[in-house]
Formats: structure tokens, C-alpha cells, sequence
């Protein structure tokens, strides 16, 4: 109908995957006539754009991912409040954290609190629902670990601080400069690290990103990303950045690429104005 309309139809930030683009392909003829019918097609990557090609769109322009445009936390009350509770801490944030992952942050920091005064870390796991085993293998290992909806005050003694809640993600990136991103030391595929650059952290990641490999090949450029492959390696890692890294660096640079990569998808959009 829009098509019949003359109507511009636009994909905006497509990404289509091959297990996608198999799936269209069981249907050949009903997909051409789909996706020929699309004006222009603004892929975020050059997977997308070979799948949009051949399943018959014509019109491609590769113009970034526009995920990395966005606007960090601003500062508010609840914030402001979480900020005084972790004042007197130096933080580590592990980020979508999946099974076997969160003891391996643990031992990580059992063997950097003797280093690190003051250090806690915090962990948000990607299923809350495993709360309760996760605090189990923390103190099978010696670590004092803390819920977020727990109505005790934080103590100098938690190592572990476990948010058990959805949809306040970006309120301890806002607290951190330093996180680790989950579903990367195993073969997941890795979960998205742009939330957490955009707060201001240097992001950390494991061998397993096929999810996510353009964006970190992007923000490996902009060398606020470090690839990490052992307990010893992190350690490493961590204990030569935490109390150097700047929020502002990162937050520059992730900025400056996110409007650039907005400017770029309006000018395409703009020509069929």
C-alpha cells in the first residue's frame, strides 16, 4: 500500500543476521517483493547491508550504527542518593553477567581487594532470578556480597554489591568508569557494551562478542575497550585503570562518533525530502 502510495519507506538501523536472512530465503519470492519495495535501507553494518542486497533492496547506504548516538543519565535525586551510599568506595561494575561468569568476577575481586582499598563491585546479573545462587558461590569463595533491595545499610566489608532489580542499569554506570560486559566469557555471543560507554566507562570484555563485533571493533578504535581472556589478565587490567581512567574521555569520544552517525542517517533521509 505504501508502495502504491508512493510513499518513501525507510529501514532505519537495520541489522539482519544470517540466521535471519536464511529464513527470508525460505520464501524467495514473497521476500523480493518486499524488500525491492523499500526506498532506501540504512543498515548498521556490513553483514545487514550484504542480506539487504541480496534479498533484493537496492537503495543501501552504510552510514553506522545509530545506537551509538544517545544522551547520558542525567543527575537526579535517586542518583544523587545512590552516589553518597558508594561515596568512600572504589568501583568495579560487571555488567549482564550470565552462570559461571559472576565467580569468575569474584575471584577477580578476591584477588585485587588486597590492592585496592576500599574496592567494591558491582554485579548486575542478567536473570535476578539467580540472585540466590549467585550469592551462594560468591561465599563458598569468602566473599561478603550485598542485595540491592536489602533494607541494611552498606557495609565497609561487602565486596560484592548484586542489583536484583530491572531498569537501573544506567544508574551504576553512572557510578563506575570501569565495566566488565557479560556474556563474553562464555560462547553467548556478548550483550550490548553502548550503555555503558555512553555513561562514561572503559568497557571490558571477554573472547565470545559475535552479537556485538562492529560495535566493539568501533569503540576498539576509540580505545575505550580492552579484551580480557583470564582471572590474571583482568586483574591486570583493572588494577592499572581504575583509578586513572577519566569519565569525560569516553564520553567525548562516544559523543562525537554518536552525532556524526546521526548526522550521517538525516542526510540520507533528507535527499528523499
Amino acid at each position: 500500500n505504501l508502495h502504491k502510495k508512493n510513499i518513501p519507506l525507510i529501514l532505519l538501523n537495520a541489522r539482519i543476521t544470517r540466521k535471519s536472512f536464511n529464513r527470508w530465503k525460505f520464501f524467495p519470492n514473497f521476500s523480493k517483493k518486499i524488500f525491492e519495495k523499500i526506498t532506501l535501507a540504512l543498515p548498521q553494518n556490513i553483514e545487514s547491508k550484504k542480506y539487504l542486497k541480496l534479498l533484493g533492496t537496492k537503495n543501501i547506504k552504510l552510514v553506522g550504527n545509530l545506537k551509538f548516538f544517545g544522551v547520558a543519565q542525567k543527575e537526579n535525586i535517586k542518583n544523587l542518593i545512590l552516589k553518597k551510599k558508594f561515596s568512600k568506595r572504589i568501583i568495579f561494575c560487571a555488567a549482564s553477567t550470565h552462570r559461571t561468569e559472576e565467580l569468575f568476577i569474584g575471584r577477580v575481586h578476591k584477588e585485587l581487594k588486597s590492592e585496592i582499598k576500599n574496592l567494591i563491585t558491582i554485579i548486575i546479573p542478567r536473570h535476578i532470578n539467580r540472585k540466590k545462587e549467585i550469592q551462594d558461590e560468591l561465599n563458598n569463595i569468602g566473599l561478603n556480597s550485598q542485595l540491592h533491595t536489602s533494607s541494611k545499610k552498606l557495609s565497609k566489608d561487602t565486596d560484592i554489591y548484586i542489583v536484583d532489580t530491572y531498569g537501573e542499569t544506567a544508574k551504576f554506570y553512572s557510578l563506575s568508569k570501569l565495566t566488565f560486559l557479560g556474556g563474553s566469557l562464555i560462547p553467548h555471543g556478548g550483550q550490548n557494551p553502548l550503555e555503558s560507554a555512553r555513561e562514561g566507562n572503559y568497557i571490558l570484555y571477554g573472547p565470545h562478542i559475535e552479537n556485538f563485533k562492529e560495535v566493539y571493533e568501533m569503540l576498539e578504535k576509540l580505545k575505550i575497550t580492552t579484551k580480557i581472556n583470564s582471572i590474571k589478565n583482568m586483574k591486570s587490567v583493572v588494577s592499572q585503570k581504575i583509578n586513572f581512567l577519566q569519565r569525560n574521555t569516553v564520553n567525548k569520544k562516544l559523543k562525537y562518533l554518536g552525532d556524526k552517525i546521526l548526522s550521517k542517517n538525516l542526510n540520507e533521509i533528507k535527499k528523499l525530502i
